[in-house]
């Protein structure tokens, strides 16, 4: 890097001598930091051997790369993916490691190897060769220009031969298990809403909005109106309604939409007990290498504001181990609550959230909009002030969901119960207690807002505080998000402030001392 930059130095500036002379020196103090070689970063180890594999539902392509003295040898094999074959594949890859390398590959470790994820067609071939796969997803292999499998292969095994995935954590047979029984239930509950929506769909189709009281299949009240509406003998009800009746084949329709509900509410009973059962009696791993009985975890984990029994089992059945996350960042990313950033000439010139685990991202989302909306403690009322300030509560509910799953992250690691002590949130911020005029005389933009606090009775900043931090500002009509920005402000700002109202007062004590200097003179006169 060095001799390139100083070539280019002598061909593009040869005129410049102030130039180069500027950039000589660069180039000698940064020679000068490579005292040492630790001052150098390590990117990525290379192991002694590469292996790649790409999936197919009928057949394994496999590349192996080997060392032998100063070269590199490649030895490619394709098999099928009957168990049988897959289990000598396995054993034709060790045999290539010990007997075609130079010096021989010593397995002490279990074998690493980078596969890619194909749909499912990737499982097979972990349960039976195990090791430390790294599965890399197909879209971001980076595919070479000319399409083959065995480039392919090629391509995943030079990934494996320089390391740069990491290990794949493989999910044991009770976590898959409990994810069919989640996946499952999710799908009958799916099916229910979508039952539900077409029977309020189809009743509008004939002039009915018995909907806009309530669910046509939740609420008790909306359903039995309904289901006399399609009996065949139905009672005499309000007035208000369309004077021709529902067909007797959309009639029919209906009846039958409203069997399937039930049914489809029953199995979601039965599958909720099943993943209750299985979750309790499983054991989850923790710190240090302990482990915890789900019995008494999951009712740690659900001391966490709007964290219940499903979101609980939703965690752990995809993050299992959290000692496999190096922090809670990583944690956020995977939930897909980690802003990517894209940035040039150190600015952020776009955000965009990361495609992680999308049922965990959902779960953490539906707790957070609930504790916004009833904003009736810390987390609540935090993510509602962003709300406010922002008018966007996407912004809001991923904002409260990141700091939901940072919490989640940590109560799961020591296996402890949620609590606020160490969140800043709770503390107590020390006001400059002013009045609402002297604030406005330090910062111009609240003078607009004044009238309209004082009419709710606030007219000092202690007041304005309080009621800013418990949300008890809502609805007011003529604040908006430019007025809870002002707020936020002064609330993180209070030193500022603090000096300019004690410039302030000096600067009055100033004019009140030139007045009275001038009336005495002018009586001396």
């Amino acid at each position: 890097m060095i001799q390139e930059t100083n070539t280019f130095v002598s061909v593009s500036s040869p005129t410049s001598s102030s130039t180069r002379n500027s950039t000589e020196i660069n180039i000698h103090k940064a020679i000068s930091l490579l005292s040492s070689p630790d001052n150098g970063i390590e990117v990525t180890p290379t192991k002694e051997y590469g292996v790649g594999i790409d999936c197919h539902s009928k057949f394994l392509e496999i590349n192996v790369l080997v060392k032998r003295g100063s070269k590199y040898f490649e030895y490619c094999l394709e098999a099928d993916t009957t168990w049988a074959d897959i289990v000598r594949a396995h054993t034709w890859v060790i045999h290539i490691l010990q007997e075609y390398a130079d010096p021989p590959v010593h397995l002490s470790e279990p074998l690493h190897y980078c596969i890619e994820s194909t749909s499912t067609y990737h499982f097979p071939v972990l349960l039976a060769w195990e090791g430390n796969p790294c599965v890399v997803n197909p879209s971001i292999a980076g595919a070479t220009k000319r399409k083959t499998d065995k480039l392919d292969a090629r391509l995943l095994a030079i990934h494996d031969f320089t390391g740069i995935w990491r290990p794949f954590f493989v999910v044991s047979t009770d976590i898959q298990d409990l994810r069919v029984l989640i996946n499952q239930r999710d799908y009958y509950s799916r099916a229910a809403t979508r039952i539900g929506n077409r029977i309020n769909s189809t009743i509008l189709k004939f002039g009915f909005t018995a909907g806009r009281d309530g669910s046509v299949v939740k609420d008790p009240q909306v359903r039995a109106f309904v289901e006399n509406l399609i009996s065949d003998d139905p009672k005499p009800c309000s007035t208000d309604i369309p004077p021709d009746r529902i067909p007797a084949s959309t009639r029919m329709v209906i009846a039958e939409e409203y069997h399937q509900y039930d049914e489809f509410m029953l199995l979601i009973s039965e599958y909720n007990k099943k993943i209750h059962d299985l979750a309790f009696a499983m054991s989850w791993p923790i710190r240090d290498g302990k482990s915890i009985i789900g019995k008494e975890l999951i009712p740690l984990l659900m001391t966490a504001p709007g964290i219940g029994e499903r979101t609980a089992i939703t965690w752990l059945a995809n993050i299992m181990d959290p000692t496999r996350f190096p922090n809670a960042k990583a944690i956020a990313a995977y939930c897909s609550l980690d802003p990517s950033l894209k940035i040039s000439a150190q600015h952020v010139t776009s955000t965009k959230k990361r495609k992680g685990n999308k049922q965990l991202h959902t779960s953490l989302c539906i707790s957070a909009s609930v504790i916004i909306g009833f904003h009736n403690e810390h987390f609540g009322r935090w993510g509602y002030r962003i709300y406010q300030q922002t008018g966007k509560w996407k912004k809001a509910t991923n904002a409260v969901a990141r700091r939901l799953s940072t919490a989640l992250y940590h109560m799961h690691l020591n296996a402890e119960p949620f609590s606020y002590e160490k969140y800043q949130l709770t503390k107590e911020i020390p006001v400059l207690n002013i009045t609402l005029d002297e604030l406005a005389l330090i910062n111009s933009g609240f003078r607009r807002y004044i009238p309209l606090l004082k009419s709710i009775d606030i007219v000092d900043t202690k007041a304005l505080v309080h009621s800013f931090l418990a949300c008890e500002l809502r609805g007011c009509k003529g604040l908006g998000p430019k007025f809870y920005t002002l707020v936020k402000e002064f609330t993180e700002n209070q030193s500022g402030y603090r000096d300019l109202y004690n410039s302030f007062l000096a600067t009055k004590e100033s004019m009140k001392g030139d007045i009275s200097h001038g009336t005495s003179k002018k009586n001396g006169c």
